[in-house]
């Protein structure tokens, strides 16, 4: 059981660099892409979320044949979910919490993210499988299909998006947007006193 919450508080951690990357990649050297979809991912509730951690992980973000690299950290609480994206020379590029309630993001002046984009496919990526079923309904047009090592999401049909375990490593491939993110896991530190 523990081992399983580890696995999890790490998948957690690297979605959320994932989304870092791919927000703080259309503001550098990355197209922006506009995509849009009938539909929007969830923000689910933090209390929801896997066991209390810290996070620390290298996201790198491939989009339309280039590669943009991070460094993410994330602090993941039943009460709140905080997320911070560094440039590798420690410029803090996105800053993001939210309570269930309100998102707060802060970014460099000169980028627009989408920060509620970039928190809800991290919590895609590590809230516990029951949180996303009772979350992500079908009569709203979404499916999700967790496997081991695997979680998918579509929507109306639509594969949206493709999250891969892979020991330390979680890729994920949203078709919508049309990017990747590896995240890797450097360091996390579980919170439970």
């Amino acid at each position: 059981m523990l081992q399983w919450i580890s696995q999890l508080k790490t998948q957690l951690i690297r979605t959320g660099c994932v989304l870092l990357l791919l927000l703080l990649a259309g503001c550098s050297s990355f197209s922006a892409v506009t995509v849009e979809s009938p539909a929007e991912m969830l923000l689910l509730q933090p209390a929801q979320g896997p066991s209390p951690v810290l996070l620390t992980q290298r996201v790198t973000l491939s989009s339309w044949g280039q590669q943009k690299q991070f460094i993410a950290i994330g602090r993941f609480t039943y009460e709140q979910a905080k997320l911070v994206a560094l440039l590798p020379t420690g410029q803090q590029l996105l800053y993001l919490e939210f309570d269930g309630e309100q998102l707060e993001q802060r970014m460099v002046p000169s980028i627009e993210l989408p920060g509620k984009d970039i928190l809800a496919l991290i919590q895609f990526a590590l809230w516990p499988s029951d949180a996303l079923q009772n979350n992500y309904r079908s009569e709203q047009g979404w499916k999700i299909d967790i496997t081991d090592g695997r979680r998918q999401l579509t929507h109306n049909d639509n594969l949206w998006l493709d999250v891969r375990y892979e020991g330390q490593q979680i890729n994920i491939y949203n078709y919508l947007a049309k990017y990747r993110v590896l995240i890797e896991t450097l360091e996390q530190k579980d919170l439970l006193l």
